[in-house]
This record gives C-alpha cells, structure tokens and sequence, in this order.
C-alpha cells in the first residue's frame, strides 16, 4: 500500500488515549496518572496539533507532513512534534487499524483513538463556568466547581496542599472537549436537565455522567 493510501487513512480526527513504555504490563490510563492531552487532526497531508495549553509552550501547530514507511516526518523541517517541545520522528506502529493509532518515541508509546461523528456535541450550549458537578470515573468518585475559565476545584484531589486545577474546553471539528489536570480527557456529547453525557477512550469507549448539583 503506497504512502499516499496510508496518509488518506489517517484523515480525522484523533485524541489522546494514554502513553506505555515498552516495559508496562497495563496498557491503559489509570486514574492518578499524568494525563495526556492532545488532538491531532489529519487532512490530507497536513496535521494539526492542539495540546492542552497548561501543558504546553506551543499548544497549536498546523503543518504539512510526509509518510516515509513507518516515519510521520514534518514536510518541511524533516521532524514531527507530538508533545512538548521535543523534537523526533516518530514511527507509526499501527497505521491502518480503524480506530487506533500509536506513535513511538524511544521506549515510550502514546496511543491516539479516532474520534467519530457520534461522539460530537449535540446540544448547543453545555455551560460548565461557575458550575457543580459530580463526576463518577470508573471507582471514583469526585465533586468537582468550575471556578473560572481557566480553574475548577476537586474535593477529592490535591496537588501538595493545593485542590485547585486547571481545565481548559476545546471545540474542534463538532467535537467539545474537556481537558483537566487529573483526568483523561472527557468528550461531551449532550445534556439533558441537569446531566452531561461524556465518553473517554481508553482500551475500549467508556461513558460516563456529570451531574450538575447546587
């Protein structure tokens, strides 16, 4: 299969899923990890990068780039970025799978999951400033209040002393995406009265609720 058929099948949309080294026996996110935060969208020969910008210097990059068998390659400038500041090929270890895909840098391996058209927004405004919730992942259990645009507190973590996290809500593409400090990433798909359907993608789609509380 040529490079060009290749690129073609990477069109969309992909989110972060998780990050293993070669080495981990659990392939998976698990609560308390450091998330990871990013959306890559392929279009025929250009990407385009948006970190979550309390991670990252540069958290918006629009290139082109070339396929050279395993190796995503920047068009111009011969490297790829895909977190950080750091710059290296990165070589494509599962490129056709329908709905996974893995780049590898050393011994680490970070894992995207494609975004689908039934995961996007369908309600028109889903207000989170100024907002209680509580949100249920797997076993856990959290209350969280988005204080301002940039800040929510968690009653159930803390940073050193501090339970203040930041967030920041990304629309791209009819997708609405909510990036924290301490959890995967969540996609909000709808509300209805008080509760916010949202998905993460780990191993396999997981759904859960926030609910909105006084």
């Amino acid at each position: 299969m040529t490079s060009c058929q290749n690129e073609k099948k990477l069109n969309g949309t992909w989110i972060s899923s998780y990050k293993f080294s070669d080495n981990d026996s659990i392939k998976n996110y698990d609560v308390g990890d450091f998330p990871f935060n990013q959306l890559i969208t392929f279009d025929n020969g250009t990407f385009h990068i948006i970190e979550f910008k309390y991670d990252s210097y540069e958290n918006k990059r629009t290139a082109q780039f070339e396929l050279k068998g395993k190796n995503l390659l920047d068009f111009e400038n011969k490297y790829f970025v895909i977190s950080g500041n750091e710059d290296y090929n990165s070589e494509i270890i599962d490129p056709l799978t329908k709905d996974s895909l893995v780049f590898k840098n050393y011994n680490q391996n970070s894992v995207y999951k494609r975004l689908v058209d039934s995961l996007k927004n369908k309600s028109i405004d889903i207000k989170l400033r100024g907002k209680k919730f509580v949100r249920n992942f797997r076993k856990w259990t959290d209350t969280i209040q988005f204080i301002n645009d940039s800040v929510y507190v968690s009653n159930s973590w803390k940073f050193g002393d501090s339970d203040h996290f930041m967030w920041e809500r990304i629309k791209h593409n009819g997708f609405d995406i909510l990036f924290t400090e301490n959890y995967a990433p969540f996609i909000l798909k709808k509300q209805i009265g008080d509760e916010i359907y949202v998905s993460v993608l780990g191993n396999k789609k997981e759904d859960y609720i926030l609910k909105e509380i006084e």
